[in-house]
């Protein structure tokens, strides 16, 4: 999951994780080896976190058999104001991978780059996504303008058909280069299919 300075400033670490895992994804109901599995911690390290969210009316707990389930209470006149926060901080990867599925097959590879995928972005900063596939500018813009919407910032993309990226890659293109060697945070595709087009398997 995605990492955000601002969520890290304003909440514990298990905390923030928690609410970024349940508020990015209000529909899902989580049960407790889950959530902790997807957050790589262990169950009594979410519990009393957990315990303190429910109470305050964040979340919603219920057991059903031997399963401890939850999920974002909905209900909360503080649940619109968090999720627009961790939508646009934690959310960002969420976010795109929803506007980008209509697309579909267009896109094959899809990743942030620059401060966003560094996790060092400021309030100012814009959104640097690389889109590799089959889909022009044209039909990629309508998309991103919904995110925009959604995360109040800017998304600048670059997009390439898998054709140029990888005869630019070839020949050592010096932009590509540089965001091939810095951080990446992968949208859609992963880090093999990005290979795969390079040429570097």
């Amino acid at each position: 999951m995605r990492r955000s300075p601002i969520i890290d400033a304003l909440f514990p670490e298990i905390r923030g994780k928690i609410l970024a895992a349940t508020l990015t994804r209000p529909e899902k109901s989580w049960y407790l080896s889950e959530l902790s599995s997807f957050l790589h911690t262990q169950p009594s390290s979410l519990q009393r976190e957990i315990d303190a969210l429910s109470k305050a009316g964040i979340l919603e707990q219920w057991r059903d058999g031997r399963r401890v389930y939850l999920k974002p209470d909905v209900l909360s006149p503080a649940f619109s104001d968090l999720k627009n926060l961790f939508d646009k901080t934690a959310g960002l990867v969420p976010v795109l991978q929803h506007v980008l599925e209509e697309l579909g097959d267009g896109i094959q590879v899809a990743f942030l780059y620059g401060s966003m995928a560094r996790s060092e972005e400021s309030s100012e900063s814009d959104v640097d996504l690389m889109l590799i596939g089959t889909v022009g500018l044209s039909e990629i813009v309508p998309a991103l303008r919904r995110a925009e919407a959604i995360l109040g910032r800017p998304v600048n993309p670059t997009v390439y058909s898998i054709e140029e990226f990888e005869r630019k890659a070839r020949v050592h293109d010096h932009f590509l280069g540089r965001v091939l060697s810095g951080s990446k945070q992968f949208v859609k595709g992963s880090e093999h299919e990005l290979e795969a087009i390079t040429g570097k398997e």
